[in-house]
């Protein structure tokens, strides 16, 4: 009987360490799959946004939701920048901007010469984290 037992547990512990890294793996896969929609997902809107120059107006950005990451979100915006808003009224139940934001970014040359370059960051934000510019 105490060999019968030491069997299962064995046979038991090898079935939960395979069931272990075929989890890992499907998680890995996912991740991979996300990474790249995402990616996809974020060329679109560069491409809407370089599209469509003119904005239907612009808003400073007042508050920014907790956990505000997901891969057609706006990022890398603070309290207090002002967007340019490209289209509203999407998403789910209609609750975001299609925003985009412009950045100036010091790029530093191997000969000692820095270079200013834009940066067009497009993507949602949420319409109550929003207040129109006069």
């Amino acid at each position: 009987i105490g060999i019968t037992v030491l069997t299962v547990l064995g046979v038991d512990y090898a079935i939960q360490v395979r069931n272990g890294e075929q989890r890992e793996e499907m998680y890995r896969q996912l991740q991979r799959e996300v990474k790249r929609d995402g990616e996809i997902a974020r060329e679109d809107m560069m491409k809407a946004g370089t599209d469509s120059t003119k904005s239907l107006f612009q808003c400073t950005v007042r508050r920014i939701p907790p956990n505000f990451d997901g891969h057609k979100c706006l990022t890398d915006v603070r309290i207090g920048d002002v967007v340019d808003v490209m289209e509203e009224g999407i998403g789910p139940g209609g609750q975001y901007n299609l925003c985009s934001i412009r950045r100036e970014t010091q790029q530093n040359k191997p000969d000692d010469n820095s270079e200013i370059e834009n940066r067009v960051s497009v993507g949602w934000l949420p319409c109550s984290c929003l207040e129109k510019v006069a």
